[in-house]
């Protein structure tokens, strides 16, 4: 590029901010000036000039949307990206295979043992504290949280980014928060988490994000409760993607050349059997996360572990006893204060129970399908991964690979730096871009 061509580029981008400047009070949804109890925002900030060059990425994820729902349910919007651009046969989550691990691992690159959200819900050892879904406390304190998300990395290189509904997007991790982000409300309806989406596209070039999440919930809720092959599951699914059909005509008539990168967190899975360790904890008080496909138990003292092992291990049952230290090594549960003293996981389609531990009374199971497992010789724990845009290959199928790669292919698009080590490895993917 010649110097002369670099220097009318640079002249043209300082003008078309002046420009977006001068007309933003008109264009910019006034709604993004105000904190409000749903959004935070931070109008003072504007991309930086490099920035404003670079492509858009929209990342939309669908929890619980099993690989294999796009040929049983056909939904017409995620059909027609996955045939105009790069479809996986499946994007294969980290253990365990539960939602808040894993979203936070596709905005990373870390398996959870690395980045620390290791269960929906788990018991930190040094901090004698608990995380969990849920709990507004834990969520939003960024110092559970350990990595780069990719609204940090970009935040941090003056690229703008906008969040509506993700793991950890609510806790300033690393001092940083995206500029437009939504707290979240499992209430709010599909069309108007696409409204905010659409409105944060049409911002003016200083203000506009460049990286944006999008999150969707209710094909994971029913899948649980009526199961995968249900028609319940099928109306989610179709209902989503007519959300998506809205979005895709938005960019297709504004002639915007947005990247989509679609995925879900993990697949779905019957309940074959249930298991029932209450024996076990009514002889050993112990603390306890979870409850399904992963329970793990934390002795009191370090020097009670080892009984608890013994007695564990003692039990009948469709799961396998594991020391918190001795994990298969593919699982990456590095973390030594936040997995249990002792891990009890069930067999594909085996639910672990117990009892109430305050009450004695049994919880009941209100579940018909759930996740969780080891991905091991199965499939219907994998998720979904299609992209399509200007920068993907088109009507391209790849295999199925670990969802730790998704973060260095995404950092790559929007041409950022990556702040730290990552599990993941960009040249797995760069095979689908153009």
């Amino acid at each position: 590029m010649s110097n002369f061509f670099r220097l009318f580029l640079f002249i043209a981008t300082l003008l078309t901010v002046a420009s977006c400047k001068n007309t933003e009070t008109k264009t910019a949804p006034t709604s993004f000036a105000a904190e409000t109890a749903s959004e935070r925002t931070y109008p003072e900030r504007v991309n930086a000039i490099e920035q404003m060059q670079k492509p858009t990425v929209l990342m939309i994820s669908i929890d619980g949307f099993r690989n294999d729902y796009l040929e049983s349910y056909k939904p017409p919007t995620l059909l027609k990206w996955a045939k105009n651009g790069v479809r996986a046969n499946g994007l294969i989550p980290s253990f365990p295979t539960l939602t808040f691990p894993n979203h936070y691992t596709l905005v990373t690159g870390l398996r959870p043992g690395n980045h620390g959200i290791v269960g929906n819900r788990f018991y930190d050892v040094s901090r004698k504290q608990t995380y969990a879904l849920g709990d507004n406390t834990s969520v939003t304190d960024g110092t559970w949280y350990r990595g780069n998300p990719i609204w940090k990395v970009a935040e941090n290189q003056g690229m703008l980014t906008g969040i509506c509904y993700w793991v950890g997007s609510e806790a300033k991790i690393g001092g940083v928060d995206p500029t437009y982000y939504k707290i979240y409300d499992d209430n709010k309806p599909g069309a108007q988490r696409i409204a905010w989406i659409k409105e944060w596209l049409s911002l003016p070039a200083d203000k506009k994000p460049h990286f944006l999440g999008l999150y969707f919930s209710k094909v994971d809720t029913v899948g649980h409760k009526f199961g995968p092959q249900s028609e319940e599951v099928k109306n989610a699914v179709l209902e989503i993607d007519s959300h998506l059909a809205e979005l895709d005509q938005f960019i297709t008539s504004q002639n915007m050349d947005v990247q989509i990168v679609v995925v879900s967190d993990h697949g779905m899975r019957l309940i074959d059997g249930v298991a029932d360790i209450s024996a076990l904890l009514e002889k050993h008080k112990v603390k306890v996360s979870g409850r399904g496909a992963v329970v793990n138990l934390y002795a009191d003292d370090k020097a009670n572990a080892e009984a608890l092992y013994k007695d564990a291990k003692k039990l009948k049952g469709a799961f396998k006893v594991y020391k918190g230290n001795k994990l298969p090594k593919r699982w990456a549960m590095t973390d030594e204060n936040r997995r249990g003293d002792v891990v009890i996981v069930g067999d594909l389609g085996t639910y672990i129970s117990f009892k109430d531990q305050n009450t004695g009374k049994d919880l009941p199971m209100t579940a018909k399908a759930t996740h969780g497992w080891d991905t091991q010789n199965t499939q219907e724990l994998n998720g979904l991964f299609i992209a399509t845009g200007s920068k993907f290959k088109k009507g391209k199928e790849i295999s199925a690979f670990d969802n730790i790669h998704v973060y260095p292919m995404i950092l790559h698009v929007l041409d950022l730096k990556s702040e730290g080590p990552i599990d993941g490895d960009v040249k797995i993917l760069k095979k689908i871009l153009e």
